[in-house]
């Protein structure tokens, strides 16, 4: 798939040459310093493993996009992020090619699916620091590579719609056996800043070694996201069918394509403008998340809860800014390690 959108960059751009307008170059440097409370803390894939105090090189990205003629549009995206795990690799986060006729565009693109509001957003651009600890369990591939359509319906003085509708590779980067189509709708209301709507999800992935063949599973989620006049207001709830085999909790024996999880995200946060040179605006902000990783269950609690709050300071122009965030769990079922509560320092740059 990853030759297939190679060799569709270079065919389009040896037909398009002539046109070939001035490339916009953008990235990011992101960089943390973590201390955690305790020894352990549970991962991105939900498994309880040793941590300790570092500093992290959360991403550095460079990017490059543009345009050919007027219906065709490409964009690409090389560094390194810290999600990936702990060896600090160069690689392709995000590329495409993309026709755009009208308020349509189609092609082939390796990007963020818009799986609802929050993990539809770019790593670094999310109100808190980092998604929902139960990020993985929606989006196992957090950039897939496949088909892409999206377009936008007005509805005059009722706003607009939104849509995105995605084919692509399985876990194992291929379309063997596997697949993950995703179809996306969000409402943009007359309301300014007020936008409702939500994601299905169908994947087909290997995660029972035990069986030939792959499994199938499922996600949706809807919410509402709210923002104007500094005032960020952000509601998601999240339905997962089908886990890798690392995800399940302690006590779980259900086979992972069986569990289901549900997770839910709330939060809030206010952008203080400032009249400083060196500071120009202020957003304290608040989340509550909540994951039940084994909601089927017909016995036990597996409902763990998280509370995140912080504050975001823009240094001079908004490319540039600060972020001290704290994340403590509120709710940890008995039987289930705690996790470890954290304190995020982040210096980042947009440019």
């Amino acid at each position: 798939m990853r030759s297939v959108l190679v060799i569709a960059v270079f065919v389009v751009l040896a037909a398009q040459a002539v046109e070939f307008e001035q490339p916009l170059i953008s990235g990011s440097v992101i960089m943390d310093f973590m201390s955690y409370s305790e020894d352990s803390a549970y991962s991105s894939n939900g498994q309880y493993v040793a941590v300790c105090n570092r500093l992290q090189a959360r991403k550095f990205s460079l990017g490059i996009s543009g345009s050919i003629n007027t219906f065709v549009e490409y964009e690409a995206e090389l560094g390194i992020s810290g999600c990936s795990g702990p060896s600090l690799r160069v690689s392709v986060k995000e590329a495409g090619v993309y026709f755009t006729p009208g308020e349509t565009r189609f092609g082939v693109g390796m990007t963020h699916v818009k799986r609802g509001f929050e993990l539809g957003s770019d790593c670094g651009h999310t109100l808190t620091a980092e998604k929902p600890v139960f990020r993985k369990a929606v989006s196992p591939n957090c950039h897939p590579l496949g088909f892409i359509a999206e377009t936008e319906f007005s509805l005059g003085t009722a706003g607009f719609i939104e849509a995105e509708l995605f084919y692509g590779n399985g876990g194992t980067g291929t379309l063997k056996d596997e697949h993950d189509i995703n179809a996306a709708l969000f409402y943009h209301t007359p309301f300014q800043g007020l936008a409702a709507g939500g994601f299905y999800n169908s994947i087909e992935m290997e995660v029972n070694p035990e069986n030939d063949g792959s499994e199938s599973g499922t996600r949706y989620g809807f919410g509402l996201d709210y923002s104007s006049s500094g005032l960020l207001v952000r509601c998601e709830y999240f339905m997962i069918d089908g886990l890798l085999p690392g995800m399940r909790p302690v006590g779980c024996s259900m086979a992972a394509e069986e569990v289901e999880n549900t997770g839910v995200i709330a939060e809030t946060g206010y952008l203080f403008p400032l009249s400083s040179e060196s500071i120009s605006s202020v957003t304290p902000y608040f989340q509550y998340q909540r994951w039940d990783r084994f909601s089927n269950s017909e016995s036990g609690d597996y409902k763990f809860s998280w509370i995140v709050a912080g504050v975001k300071a823009n240094m001079g122009s908004s490319n540039c800014y600060v972020t001290a965030e704290y994340q403590t769990p509120s709710a940890t079922p008995e039987e289930q390690r705690k996790d470890s509560s954290v304190f995020r320092l982040r210096l980042g740059v947009n440019y």
